[in-house]
């Protein structure tokens, strides 16, 4: 199935304060590289039966499909981090004589910031650096309040459902050992029983040999026994034969299911703790608060307003100058105007951005496995049922999937 898988086809500082970091960063991303190492597990499929191959077929091209859409959203917020990093490295090959505008234009930014800065703490329950995180997401917040606070509601969602399908799955595998168990008395009833019947005759053989006496009834009597017996444990073991079977078929059911519902629950959290992370938050609650509080300091900042044109002038400035240089997006560097003056704060802010960048390649690798796993799935099929090529490939047509 070559076809399918085409188509899917500076510094030492910076590397001691990474080491100072690492523990942190380790416990901090933790339970996010236990949830990555979790991939679907196809459970027990009947590839002889249609309406089982047609529901493998089905769950494993929406988690391939899941997967690509995952792909495409985490590609574009790398290849955004990446030109963050990359404007770092434009701005630290900057000449040292032609940097003395650029740091003025910083400097003052910086001056009037904390000028405003101190008005602010004086009159809203916020800090500079989470009034800076916040400025500079102002013309996205409420597309990402909305975004985070749905995927709070849809991850209580999907754990309620995950709970409620692994504690189902375990039922399921419980009722069937004890179906196991039942199968494996009703054998050792068949064969006690028919012991017993074949003793009662040779019994009944040796005393009507010695004592010459009429064993018709004590046959006929062990005769209705054994009926009796072999109805009862044909009709249960039929019976839990059945049942066995639709045990089966609501066990592989469940793992379809789950297997869908763990691969929402894994991007989800890990979109989660993305956004934390990116706004330096707890819950949706707390960047709402902050919102609310960003908010209420942009308009006291009205009263100041000659401090803002002044600082907005050194910030058209600041970005003018950094133009110059082709950065991807300058404007970013009015809220880390320090990083510009100060070595450490660029070592911090780019330390940041490489924590954000390996967290995206950790979930992109998580994805890649997802789909390689579900390529590797229906691989697996075609060689189990090669006849099935043309129904395969006519249902990966309609799921979006053309070869």
């Amino acid at each position: 199935m070559g076809i399918i898988k085409k188509l899917f086809g500076k510094i030492r500082k910076e590397k001691n304060m990474v080491a100072a970091s690492s523990d942190k960063t380790t416990k901090e991303n933790a339970s996010y590289t236990k949830l990555t190492e979790e991939l679907p597990d196809p459970g027990q499929i009947n590839y002889d039966s249609v309406s089982e191959r047609h529901k493998f077929i089905t769950n494993t091209c929406e988690q391939i499909l899941e997967s690509i859409q995952q792909l495409e959203e985490l590609k574009a917020e790398y290849q955004l981090v990446t030109s963050y990093l990359t404007d770092i490295q434009k701005i630290d090959f900057i000449p040292k004589e032609e940097r003395e505008q650029l740091n003025e234009a910083a400097r003052k930014i910086l001056t009037f910031a904390k000028e405003r800065a101190k008005y602010q703490n004086k009159t809203t329950k916020i800090t500079d650096s989470q009034f800076k995180t916040i400025a500079s997401y102002e013309d996205v917040m409420t597309g990402e309040l909305k975004k985070m606070k749905d995927y709070e509601i849809y991850q209580s969602v999907i754990k309620n459902d995950k709970q409620h399908l692994e504690g189902e799955k375990s039922f399921l595998y419980d009722q069937m050992e004890d179906m196991e168990d039942k199968h494996f008395a009703l054998n050792k009833m068949a064969v006690t029983t028919s012991v017993l019947v074949i003793l009662l005759f040779i019994v009944f053989v040796i005393l009507g040999s010695i004592y010459e006496a009429n064993m018709q009834i004590p046959f006929f009597m062990t005769i209705i026994m054994a009926a009796i017996s072999a109805v009862y444990i044909l009709q249960n073991a039929g019976m839990n034969k059945k049942d066995l079977k639709l045990t089966e078929l609501k066990i592989n059911r469940a793992i379809y299911l789950l297997n869908k519902v763990k691969i929402k629950y894994i991007n989800n959290t890990n979109a989660l703790d993305y956004v934390y992370e990116k706004f330096n938050v707890k819950s949706y609650a707390e960047l709402n608060y902050l919102w609310e509080q960003y908010i209420k300091a942009k308009e006291e900042e009205k009263i100041y307003r000659k401090n803002s044109e002044l600082l907005e002038l050194y910030n058209r400035e600041l970005i003018a100058e950094l133009k110059v240089y082709d950065l991807a997006d300058p404007d970013i560097w009015i809220y880390q105007a320090a990083a510009i003056l100060d070595e450490k704060e660029m070592v911090e802010v780019r330390h940041n951005l490489n924590v954000r960048r390996q967290k995206l390649r950790e979930r992109l690798d998580y994805n890649n496995k997802v789909k390689e796993n579900g390529i590797n799935q229906i691989e697996k099929l075609l060689e189990k049922r090669p006849q099935s090529r043309e129904e395969i490939a006519s249902m990966l047509k309609d799921m979006g999937i053309n070869l």
